[in-house]
């Protein structure tokens, strides 16, 4: 019968060794991931034009109330993957749904001026190009 214990001692120090080595590599850099729709400011983004300026202020006194929280199927402001297809349409299909109301294809409803019947069409247009910058 052969004595192993020779043996046994520089196979369980070069196993300590390699446990040692891996546990001292340096961590991988986390994986970055896209700001969160719902940490999303849309009051302190830079507005670079007195226009978008007046757009976030009619929209955060009006059209807020649904697109901050994704009220009853809205997109939310600032969602990408949801608004790119909307923008990709056209400003002018955007207008004419807000100023004039839209069902969607899941029955959600966007309602003329967002339910702000004392909004200019306008007003409605600047807030829709806030929206659109912000969510591009």
């Amino acid at each position: 019968m052969k004595d192993w214990t020779g043996i046994g001692r520089p196979i369980l120090l070069g196993l300590l060794g390699i446990m040692f080595l891996v546990s001292c590599r340096p961590e991988e850099e986390p994986e970055k991931k896209p700001v969160s729709v719902q940490s999303f400011d849309p009051a302190s983004l830079v507005l670079d034009t007195p226009e978008l300026e007046q757009g976030r202020e009619i929209w955060m006194a009006t059209c807020a109330q649904c697109h901050i929280r994704g009220l009853g199927g809205a997109p939310k402001i600032g969602d990408i993957a949801a608004w790119a297809p909307r923008i990709a349409k056209g400003k002018e299909v955007l207008y004419d749904h807000a100023l004039h109301g839209f069902v969607g294809p899941q029955l959600n409803e966007m309602p003329a001026k967002g339910g702000f019947t004392d909004l200019t069409d306008d007003e409605v247009k600047l807030a829709v190009d806030f929206v659109v910058f912000a969510s591009q």
